[in-house]
């Protein structure tokens, strides 16, 4: 079970804590990821409490229908409907999420094809 309620607030720490000491590319990297598993949190918050807080794949049927949307904050809105239609009424909070998810006009995490994160500054 992935707990992205917990994670959110330990990585909005980390970011507080970068940011007052003057790492504003860590405290960017941090804030990025606060955002991820906050969306995440939300998206987990929805399922039913027969379902498992554990994301679909092909070997795995937790009770419901939720991939893992990866590090793409506009897949993690496509899983939650309500939350995309919020934003959707109010462009200003998808600019900010888009200019938070690709701050230099492309995305800081790229996964590589070995399946590992690779992170671009």
């Amino acid at each position: 079970m992935e707990d992205y309620q917990a994670a959110f607030i330990e990585r909005y720490y980390d970011t507080e804590i970068l940011d007052k000491s003057g790492r504003k590319i860590g405290a960017m990297h941090f804030g990025g990821v606060t955002v991820e598993c906050l969306l995440k949190a939300m998206i987990f918050a929805t399922l039913p409490n027969s379902a498992t807080k554990e994301w679909k794949t092909d070997n795995n049927n937790p009770g419901h229908t939720f991939t893992n949307p990866g590090h793409s904050y506009t897949e993690a809105l496509k899983r939650h409907n309500k939350l995309k239609s919020r934003i959707d009424k109010f462009p200003q909070v998808r600019k900010w999420l888009d200019e938070i998810e690709n701050p230099i006009g492309q995305h800081l995490v790229v996964l590589h094809s070995n399946g590992e994160d690779v992170y671009f500054f």
